[in-house]
């Protein structure tokens, strides 16, 4: 099965998401990889999970999906191949960069770069961080969620699942304020959803990222780090619906999309699931931030003028 395996992001700002991720998300010191890039990791599995460079788009680079091995991987390229998908092997230096054995990319039907790999680099010591003591989880589940904004919902949804084997978990329609809120869960081992698709007035590639903590009482010790250290906050805290369940906040990165802890959500069987229906995004809490909701309204009248 698949995993989420790393996020990477092209910023304008690497020292302030330096100081994003050692004191909001908690992550030890990074890793300087061959390309200047900074990795981070979350685990005690694996080198990096999250990889930031310098970049003008101040959004999503790339989303590495680990195939798991090897064998995997090598069934899956020809089924791409046989729908018409681009693949391409990567030049070394990035592989190199991506601390990978095999590197292979294609695009998705938004020009999102997936990078499908195998043989990770093997973290050379435990996650140990004071801001979140319990770790995150991730393993078999891969690193937490990506979600990813599109107006394409149907086109992205058949190249996830009839191409890269993802499943339905669950669809939403939602009234947010003003807004009507559509999108589409994802999953591709027992993690609820891996990534998602939201169709959502907003210029950046990604809405937000997730990242799962071990503990409850982490989440509530972020929230009030986040407040203390003047982070920008999108949503209070609160609890999704079931079957995900998640317990958590969001807030604002360095580049003005969002972050999300949380801790608590379930698993599924991904062997028998049964795709669900939602017109709720939470049974309570997640409050919206007047920040946010000011966001939202710009880029409502922006998408209203076409732009």
């Amino acid at each position: 099965m698949l995993k989420l395996g790393y996020l990477a992001f092209a910023v304008r700002r690497p020292d302030r998401w330096q100081a994003f991720c050692r004191t909001m998300l908690g992550l030890p010191e990074p890793i300087t990889n061959p390309d200047g890039s900074l990795g981070y990791a979350l685990d005690g599995e694996v080198r990096q999970r999250l990889v930031v460079a310098e970049g003008k788009p101040d959004d999503l680079a790339s989303i590495g999906l680990d195939c798991g091995d090897d064998a995997a991987l090598d069934a899956l390229l020809p089924r791409l191949a046989a729908l018409g998908l681009a693949t391409e092997r990567a030049p070394a230096s990035l592989g190199n960069a991506r601390r990978v054995a095999r590197l292979h990319l294609l695009s998705d039907p938004m020009g999102n770069r997936i990078e499908l790999h195998t043989g990770a680099e093997a973290a050379d010591r435990p996650f140990a961080s004071t801001e979140m003591p319990g770790g995150y989880r991730t393993g078999a589940l891969g690193m937490g969620h990506a979600v990813l904004v599109s107006r394409d919902l149907a086109t992205m949804e058949r190249f996830y699942v009839d191409a890269l084997g993802f499943g339905v978990s669950e669809r939403l329609m939602a009234k947010v304020g003003p807004i009507q809120v559509r999108g589409t869960f994802l999953h591709c081992n027992r993690r609820h959803h891996s990534l998602a698709l939201f169709d959502l007035p907003l210029r950046k590639r990604l809405h937000h990222f997730m990242l799962q903590a071990e503990r409850l009482a982490d989440v509530g010790a972020a929230f009030e780090r986040a407040r203390r250290t003047k982070v920008p906050l999108s949503l209070e805290l609160g609890q999704h619906p079931d079957p995900d369940g998640t317990f958590s906040f969001y807030g604002r990165t360095p580049s003005g999309f969002d972050f999300e802890i949380g801790a608590g959500g379930q698993e599924i069987d991904p062997v028998d699931w049964c795709e669900h229906t939602t017109d709720v995004t939470s049974v309570w809490g997640h409050k919206p931030k007047l920040g946010l909701q000011l966001r939202m309204a710009k880029e409502l009248v922006v998408r209203g003028l076409g732009g």
